[in-house]
C-alpha cells in the first residue's frame, strides 16, 4: 500500500481563510488567528504533508517550552502518523516515517537545541512567548542551508517581537480583519513572507463566543479571540476601580485562600475567600526583610489548623535558594498548608489579563472585590503598577516597593481563573 493511501483523516469544515492558509506556498507564514481557531491544527498538518512528500527530510514542531510542545503536538502527531511511521523515540520525541522523513517535537526555552542539525521546515506555535532573539539567532539560521520553511502562529502577546514580525510580513500595516473573511497580506517588500488571521467566532459556536465575552474584559477578548495586537503600555490593571471596593470581612466558615509572592523585601500575601467564581480579598500580609518561615508563622495567627489555609504561590519557589536548605514551596508543605501551584508561572501578560478579566468582564460585572481599608498595599499596586508595550510588568517599579502585592494576588487568580487553557484535544469533526 502506498504512503498516500494511509494519510490521516481529512480536515473538515475549513473556512475560506483556513483553506487559503492550508494551501499557501510562501516560505514564511505569520498566523495570528484567535484562540481555538484551528491555526495550530492546520500548521501541524502542513508540516506532516511536507514530510510525507519528501523522503529523508527533517522537520520540527516547536513551542516556548518542551512540555508545552509535547502537550500541544505529540498526541496528535502519534495519531496522524499511526499508519505512516516506522519508528518512534518517545524520549527524544521524534517520529520517523516509512520514507525516512523525521518530525521532532522541540521546546524553544533552549533554542540552541535546534542548532547544528539539518532542518527542512518547522511550525512554531505561541510564537509571542518564544524568546525574542530566537528567530534571528537560532531558528532562521537553522533553515538557511536547506531553504526550509517556517510557520509562526500564536495569539498576539501585546506589541512585542511577534508583532514586529507580523508588521514585517504586512509591509508595516496589519490589515483589518473581517468576520468570515479574516485578513491576508502578501508581503511586497519580501516575497517569502505572508500574513493570515481570522476570528475565533468564525469557527466556534455562538454559545462559546458569548461565554468568552462574559468572562473576559474587552481588550483581552479582542486579543484572545480576534487575534488583535493590543497595546499594553500604561496601567497594567486598567480594569480596577471603585466598583471593586467593598467593606469585606473574613468568612469564618470557609478556608482562607492566599496568593503569595516569594521575596525577601517585601514578602507578600493576599488573604481572601473564594465564592463560586469570585475572589473576595479581605486582608493582606506585608513582611519586610523576611522569609518563608516567618510568613508561615504569620499565617498561623489566622487559624488553629494549617489545613484551613490554601496557598497559590509563585511557582519559582520550587527551586532551592542559596540561603535556604529547602525550597519555599517545600517549607509551605511542611508547615501543613495546602499548596496549589502550576508547574511553572503563567506568562506575565496572561496573568495580567486574568486579573483584569476578573475585575470587570465584558458585561461590566466584577468577580473580584477588595476591602480597601484592610488591603492598602494591594490597592496601591492595582492603581500604580504599569506594563510595558509588550504586556510585561515594568520591573523598574520594584524600587518603589510596587508589583509584589499584585503579583501575589495574580498567582491566585491566574491559577483559578486562567484566560488561557491549552487546547490539546481538538474537536473530532476537525
Amino acid at each position: 500500500m502506498s504512503i498516500s493511501a494511509r494519510l490521516p483523516v481529512r480536515l473538515k469544515s475549513l473556512t475560506p481563510p483556513q483553506i487559503n492558509y492550508y494551501n499557501d506556498k510562501h516560505r514564511f507564514l505569520i498566523i495570528s488567528a484567535g484562540r481555538r481557531a484551528r491555526k495550530t491544527l492546520i500548521g501541524g498538518r502542513k508540516v506532516l504533508n511536507h514530510a510525507i512528500e519528501n523522503e529523508t527530510q527533517r522537520y520540527f514542531l516547536g513551542a516556548p517550552t518542551r512540555q508545552q510542545a509535547k502537550d500541544i503536538f505529540w498526541k496528535r502527531l502519534m495519531q496522524d502518523t499511526r499508519l505512516l511511521r516506522k519508528d518512534v523515540s518517545r524520549g527524544e520525541l521524534v517520529v520517523t516515517l516509512m520514507n525516512n522523513a523525521e518530525i521532532a517535537i522541540v521546546g524553544l526555552d533552549r533554542p540552541e537545541r535546534i542548532e547544528g542539525q539539518e532542518w527542512h521546515g518547522c511550525h512554531i506555535t505561541e510564537m509571542g512567548n518564544v524568546k525574542p532573539d530566537a528567530w534571528d539567532e537560532n531558528i532562521r539560521p537553522a533553515l538557511a542551508d536547506t531553504g526550509g520553511f517556517a510557520i509562526l502562529d500564536g495569539v498576539p502577546e501585546g506589541r512585542n517581537h511577534y508583532y514586529e514580525r507580523a508588521l514585517y510580513a504586512c509591509d508595516q500595516a496589519i490589515p483589518e480583519t473581517k468576520q468570515y473573511h479574516g485578513a491576508y497580506h502578501d508581503c511586497k517588500k519580501d516575497s517569502e513572507w505572508a500574513f493570515y488571521t481570522w476570528f475565533s467566532a468564525d469557527v466556534l459556536s455562538k454559545s462559546e463566543i458569548e461565554h468568552a465575552k462574559l468572562q473576559l474584559d474587552p481588550r483581552t477578548y479582542r486579543q484572545e479571540y480576534e487575534g488583535s495586537f493590543e497595546s499594553y503600555a500604561g496601567l497594567a490593571y486598567y480594569a480596577f476601580g471603585e466598583h471593586n471596593f467593598m467593606d469585606l470581612e473574613r468568612d469564618w466558615g470557609s478556608a482562607i485562600h492566599v496568593g503569595m509572592d516569594f521575596n525577601v523585601n517585601p514578602m507578600t500575601a493576599t488573604l481572601g475567600s473564594i465564592r463560586g467564581d469570585r475572589y473576595w480579598q479581605w486582608g493582606e500580609i506585608w513582611l519586610e526583610h523576611s522569609n518563608t518561615m516567618e510568613m508561615c508563622e504569620k499565617l498561623m495567627e489566622y487559624v488553629d489548623d494549617s489545613k484551613e489555609i490554601i496557598i497559590y504561590p509563585d511557582s519559582t519557589g520550587k527551586s532551592e535558594h542559596s540561603n535556604a536548605s529547602k525550597s519555599d514551596i517545600a517549607i509551605l508543605n511542611q508547615a501543613g498548608f495546602e499548596v496549589r501551584a502550576n508547574p511553572s508561572n503563567p506568562f506575565q501578560v496572561d496573568r495580567i489579563n486574568a486579573v483584569n478579566s476578573l475585575m470587570v468582564d465584558r458585561g461590566q460585572q466584577t468577580r473580584y472585590l477588595v476591602n480597601p481599608k484592610n488591603c492598602p498595599k494591594t490597592v496601591n499596586d492595582w492603581n500604580k503598577v504599569e506594563s510595558t508595550d509588550d504586556g510585561r510588568i515594568d520591573r523598574s517599579q520594584e524600587k518603589q516597593m510596587l508589583t509584589h502585592m499584585s503579583s501575589a494576588a495574580g498567582y491566585l487568580i491566574a491559577y483559578n481563573w486562567p484566560v488561557r487553557q491549552q487546547d490539546i484535544e481538538m474537536s473530532k469533526r476537525w
